[in-house]
């Protein structure tokens, strides 16, 4: 019994340590991650509205922080009229004068947190993802170094700006899920940092880890998601289920 658990102890040890590994800059960051990151990130699945729908962007950004790689979230301010004091990734409607949606979201980062274009190294964009009634697009890039305290946050916009680690979102301990009626979906939950992570922003979380480390990030859940169908003129819900492991949310 004693060796059993001695060398399940052991095997436990080494795990933690290649996890480590996996999420270290040098790899998350390196030319071939990259590439690989990119091509699913930009061929991963999602549910949209149909065309006529409005638009935005939000801005995935991957940083480093006290040595760690992290993403960069923010804490929507109070002062706003809807979904205030929610975590969410920079971004916000398009505008008549941004090119693309890009745009947009480089756009909206500097409003909301001061960070200049110039240093902000986009990766991707992502296939629009329905929400409500606006379809958003997911840039994702990464930000260099990050103090969070020091940003020049808009606080009409924003409440606070902070980072969960990679090591934190990835570690299934802190991952929990919730449940939405309407749509019938259920998404993931990440505890690990100063204010969870839910809902919309943390389907995009999912999508971002299951793209940068499927390595380390093996976090599965099951949702079931209400479709639109033409049946001649008229409409009907199709409801199926989707499974993580199947990059669907």
């Amino acid at each position: 019994y004693l060796k059993y658990f001695y060398l399940q102890s052991i095997a436990s040890k080494q795990r933690v340590d290649m996890a480590d590994s996996a999420l270290k800059a040098e790899v998350v960051l390196s030319e071939n991650n990259r590439k690989t990151c990119i091509e699913k990130f930009k061929s991963f699945w999602v549910p949209k509205l149909p065309e006529v729908a409005a638009e935005a962007a939000v801005l995935v950004p991957l940083c480093l922080y006290k040595g760690e790689l992290g993403l960069l979230y923010t804490l929507r301010s109070m002062k706003l009229t809807s979904n205030r004091g929610q975590v969410s990734f920079p971004g916000g409607m398009h505008d008549k004068s941004d090119v693309d949606l890009q745009e947009t979201a480089l756009r909206e980062t500097w409003e909301e947190l001061k960070i200049p274009r110039e240093k902000i190294d986009v990766w991707t964009t992502g296939n629009l993802i329905g929400k409500s009634d606006v379809n958003v697009m997911p840039v994702l890039a990464f930000i260099g170094e990050v103090v969070p305290e020091e940003l020049e946050i808009n606080p009409d916009e924003v409440e606070e700006a902070f980072v969960v680690s990679l090591q934190k979102l990835c570690d299934p301990e802190l991952i929990r899920f919730t449940s939405f009626r309407q749509p019938i979906v259920t998404l993931p939950c990440y505890t690990g940092g100063k204010y969870r992570v839910w809902g919309f922003t943390g389907a995009i979380t999912h999508i971002a880890l299951e793209c940068l480390v499927p390595q380390v990030y093996k976090y599965t859940f099951s949702s079931i998601q209400p479709m639109q169908k033409n049946h001649s003129s008229e409409k009907e819900s199709v409801y199926s289920d989707y499974n993580a492991t199947h990059s669907k949310i």
